[in-house]
This record gives C-alpha cells, structure tokens and sequence, in this order.
C-alpha cells in the first residue's frame, strides 16, 4: 500500500532542498568548510565543537536531538539544519532556510546533557560563519528561547536577533563582532 509514513515524500522534499541550497552556492561553502575542518582550522573550535552545514547522513542523529526534545523525528527530514558535533557525536542542531543574502535560523534542538547555552552560542556564532562563507549578509534569528544570541554577537531588533556578517574584516580575516563572540 504505497508509502503510508509518507518517507517517499520526505525524501523527494529533501533532494529538493538540496537542489535549492546548491543553487545558492551553499554546496561550496559546505567544500570550503569541509576541507578546512578536515585540516582544524575552519569549523572547529579549541573546545573541539564542530559546526557545520547538516549532511545527508545527519538525519538520524538529528531525528534522535528532536525526540529528546519531544518533538517529532520527521522533522529532521523536513527542515535543513546547521549541527554542532563534539568528538563524532551530534550535540545540537538549529533549522535554517535562506533568503536573498540572509540567513534564517529558526528550531533549536540541543541535548539535554550537553550544555544547551553552551551549544547554542557554538550554533549561532557557527552560524554567522558558515553565513559570511556563502555570502550572506546578515543572520536573523526570529526569536530565541533558547541560549543567549547576544553573546554570540547578535543583536535585538524588533522581534528578532540580527548578525550582520558583512563588512571590514580584522587583520586575522574575521569580522568584527562575530569573531569577539567566538574568541573566548
């Protein structure tokens, strides 16, 4: 009887949005990332959190982030998401969708066991970078519960936190506020 779950559909939903992220140049700065973690310098930080665009492969683990949060697995096949990975296990994810030279980031899921503020700064300042990398100007959380944007650099406007990840980089080739956030 066809797909009852609806996985088929999921699927096809996800090959979609990465077509979509390809074509924002989102699959390059995923190779420039890539290729800087793998040496250390890019995407991890001294604490050794890896922050990076979600995989094909991140699915379960995120799955698994969104049930410990009581909130259903499906969603993980649904939703784009920048993770956070510390020592090959996954300890937060936060949802995202692009839009002309923006970056939104929208549902937070951290484990429990992990330090949510701690992971939530990791996620956003990762977000700021990951952002500059694909050209985007500025990131936009809608509204936060969850950590502290403004230690990651963002500020309150509106509703909303903004990152603006445009401008004059300092001598070491990172932007002002964002690399204040991610130094200590």
């Amino acid at each position: 009887m066809g797909d009852p779950f609806g996985f088929e559909v999921a699927m096809e939903r996800q090959r979609e949005l990465l077509r979509e992220a390809e074509g924002r140049r989102i699959s390059s700065a995923l190779r420039r990332a890539r290729r800087g973690a793998g040496r250390g310098q890019r995407g991890e930080k001294a604490g050794g959190v890896e922050v990076r665009w979600g995989l094909d492969g991140d699915e379960p683990a995120v799955a698994e982030l969104l049930e410990l949060n009581g909130m259903p697995r499906w969603i993980s096949f649904e939703e784009r998401f920048v993770v956070a990975r510390e020592n090959g296990k996954m300890l937060g994810a936060v949802g995202y969708r692009t839009e002309s030279k923006r970056l939104l980031l929208g549902l937070l899921v951290v484990d429990p066991w992990a330090g949510e503020g701690r992971i939530a700064q990791e996620l956003y300042c990762g977000a700021g970078e990951l952002a500059r990398e694909m050209g985007a100007r500025e990131v936009v959380i809608p509204s936060s519960k969850a950590g502290d944007p403004g230690r990651a650099g963002y500020r309150r406007r509106g509703r909303g936190w903004h990152l603006e990840v445009s401008g004059p980089s300092g001598a070491d080739g990172r932007h002002g506020p964002l690399h204040a956030a991610s130094s200590g």
